[in-house]
């Protein structure tokens, strides 16, 4: 039996079109246009909700924008030949790894200060690596940093993560010191779920700003050396 032919117009739904720009992209260059700075921003140890409260404190002063690096250098541009602003090429070339970037109007000196300024403690993940021991006292356990013990009926959940404890008149008592982890360890599952119960926040997130593009004086400056990477276009 021969085989149907498709209906031409079954063929042009299959008709591959070309993606419109990104509206990203569109509000990368809108902002580019618009702003003194560009700031390079890093992050560690990234946690999306204490970005949000960020992103909430420069709503009026700024954007700030996470999202695909190509993204970016497309909209700046990635040469001469098609940057938004002069020499602002040059600074797509410093988006390398995983940042952000922030556009605004703001002194240097105050960008500078509130990032070094704005950070967050928060719970380590599985797989970050320990600068520190972490060793709990035998005697009544604690959270830590505070004085309140830990409560009885997670025992059985302590136990199954292997730290030793015990019930003693209502309080959960270590025999001798425990040692959770040490400088220089990987955080498994399991020190880490251990580190959560008891309190201990090791991770500490913030942005920390690396460089910016002064579109006035057409510079890219690197914040961490304070040296000029760009000199002015003669």
């Amino acid at each position: 039996m021969a085989r149907s032919k498709k209906r031409r117009s079954d063929l042009l739904l299959h008709v591959t079109k070309k993606k419109p720009r990104s509206d990203k992209s569109k509000a990368i260059e809108n902002a580019s246009q618009l702003i003194l700075y560009i700031w390079r921003i890093t992050p560690e140890d990234m946690r999306n909700e204490y970005l949000q409260q960020i992103r909430a404190d420069w709503k009026d002063k700024g954007r700030l924008f996470f999202t695909k690096k190509t993204i970016m250098i497309k909209a700046l541009g990635s040469n001469e030949s098609d940057e938004q602003s002069v020499n602002v090429s040059q600074f797509s070339k410093e988006l390398t790894g995983e940042g952000g970037i922030l556009f605004t109007d703001e002194p240097v000196d105050d960008v500078l200060s509130y990032f070094s300024k704005t950070q967050f403690e928060d719970y380590a993940r599985t797989g970050a690596y320990i600068d520190k021991d972490i060793i709990l006292p035998a005697g009544n356990l604690r959270y830590h940093n505070t004085d309140n013990y830990v409560i009885a009926f997670q025992e059985q959940m302590l136990k199954s993560l292997g730290i030793p404890v015990r019930v003693d008149k209502g309080y959960l008592v270590l025999d001798q010191d425990y040692t959770i982890c040490k400088y220089g360890d990987r955080l498994t599952a399991d020190q880490a779920h251990m580190l959560k119960l008891l309190m201990f926040k090791l991770a500490v997130f913030k942005l920390i700003p690396t460089h910016y593009y002064d579109k006035v004086m057409n510079k890219v400056i690197d914040t961490v050396s304070n040296e000029v990477e760009e000199k002015l276009v003669e």
